[in-house]
């Protein structure tokens, strides 16, 4: 193995924070699931003095953060063949079926039409073709959804459709971080119980009044973020974004087939 190049390795360090969507798929994702742990840490330490309570925060997020940037990623990439398996198969590939009517016949025979003449050696199936051997059939649908993929590539002119990705990516992978943000709602409650019990000075707590505004803060903190993470991130709320991102990218066909047109 070579050296690794300093400059290169800084790069990497801080491409969560520089990149646009690093910073809003992946790491937005793993700072919201550390949230109700951190705001804890935060809020209860500064009890004792509120240097103990931002050396905590600082801790916490600059190790924390970035490492599950790593596991979100791995983590939201494993679900995603679950989901899609789930869902009968990748929204951009499955949309371009016969059998598939989230588009209207009219627009999906217009993208088919430009896949097949722009895409090198496809032959995009027909009804016949798709109720014989359906798994063939997708696989020219997967290799035109390739294809789109490389084309659209310049975030800059495609800025939509690299919005819908991100926003995808977001849910996603908030979704395969979900058993993390629990566990660590969990940590938090725990703490929160701990300081109410005043098991860190050994004194007992005995009104509920007692208690400081920063314990009423993390147990509300804890309390929402559980409930969003139950309520709200499944994976339907994970394919309503797929869905949106897909037709985003199968819409690109038409911006391509103009810029074609402009440039003969």
């Amino acid at each position: 193995m070579g050296d690794v190049d300093e400059d290169d390795s800084l790069s990497d360090w801080f491409k969560p924070v520089l990149d646009p969507y690093d910073r809003k798929a992946r790491l937005r994702p793993c700072l919201l699931c550390g949230l109700p742990l951190v705001a804890s840490i935060v809020l209860l330490i500064s009890q004792l003095g509120p240097i103990w309570g931002s050396i905590g925060g600082v801790l916490v997020y600059s190790g924390a953060s970035m490492w599950l940037i790593q596991i979100g990623r791995d983590l939201g990439k494993a679900l995603e063949e679950q989901l899609y398996r789930s869902w009968g198969g990748k929204p951009s590939m499955a949309m371009l079926r016969h059998t598939d009517g989230r588009l209207d016949k009219l627009t999906k025979e217009r993208y088919r039409a430009f896949l097949t003449k722009s895409v090198p050696g496809l032959r995009v199936a027909s009804a016949e073709d798709e109720q014989q051997d359906p798994a063939s059939a997708d696989a020219g649908y997967e290799s035109a959804n390739r294809w789109l993929l490389e084309q659209t590539r310049d975030r800059a002119r495609f800025e939509l459709l690299s919005t819908e990705n991100a926003n995808y990516g977001f849910r996603r992978n908030l979704l395969g971080l979900k058993p993390i943000g629990l566990g660590a709602d969990a940590i938090g409650l725990l703490l929160v119980v701990g300081v109410a019990l005043d098991s860190w000075t050994g004194q007992f707590t005995s009104t509920i009044g007692a208690l400081a505004p920063e314990w009423w803060a993390s147990l509300s903190i804890v309390a929402v973020h559980t409930l969003a993470l139950v309520v709200l991130v499944r994976a339907k709320w994970v394919r309503a974004a797929a869905e949106t991102y897909a037709r985003q990218l199968l819409a690109a066909c038409d911006l391509l087939e103009s810029a074609r047109n402009i440039s003969n």
